[in-house]
């Protein structure tokens, strides 16, 4: 996606495009666990990495738009019946999508191999894979570009100043 430099929502653009990637390669590796019914030495280290990523970038990087963007939306078009209130809801959707995809990730690391673990971490990954897409997609698509026509040039350049300082 090509993002004008002066866009003060290219940063988070530009990580969700990160993340995407992240989730193709997350993607890839539950495929192949669900076709071979084991888990390998190198599913496994991409299983980690996906869990080292949702504690250590997606939870941050919610909590940014959490604190940073959405309430200076929220000043200018209200939450209720909003994309706020279905931004803010699909935030608490992930966070709780996370904490499952690490329990059952816990569980198929007390017993390696078990189909029905794999199966389960499967659901959970697969679910986060899907839903942050569209999560992104939304954000980049509708949000934004709302943002980008109510807000002031004053709460522009506020996003813009918490972004830059995260």
């Amino acid at each position: 996606m090509d993002v004008a430099s002066d866009d003060p929502f290219a940063p988070l653009i530009g990580v969700h495009e990160d993340f995407v990637d992240k989730l193709t390669e997350l993607e890839a590796t539950l495929d192949e666990m669900m076709a071979t019914r084991e888990t390998r030495e190198g599913n496994e280290i991409i299983l980690d990495e996906a869990v080292r990523f949702f504690a250590e970038e997606l939870m941050p990087h919610l909590r940014l738009e959490d604190e940073a963007v959405l309430p200076t939306i929220e000043k200018a078009i209200g939450r209720y019946g909003t994309l706020v209130t279905v931004v803010m809801n699909e935030h608490e959707e992930i966070r709780r999508g996370v904490a499952k995809f690490d329990g059952a990730r816990e569980e198929l690391r007390r017993n390696p191999n078990s189909w029905p673990a794999i199966q389960e971490l499967n659901r959970h990954g697969i679910f986060l894979v899907q839903f942050l897409w569209d999560h992104f997609r939304k954000e980049n698509t509708s949000l934004f570009p709302t943002a980008r026509k109510v807000l002031s040039a004053d709460a522009i350049r506020k996003i813009t100043e918490q972004i830059s300082l995260s």
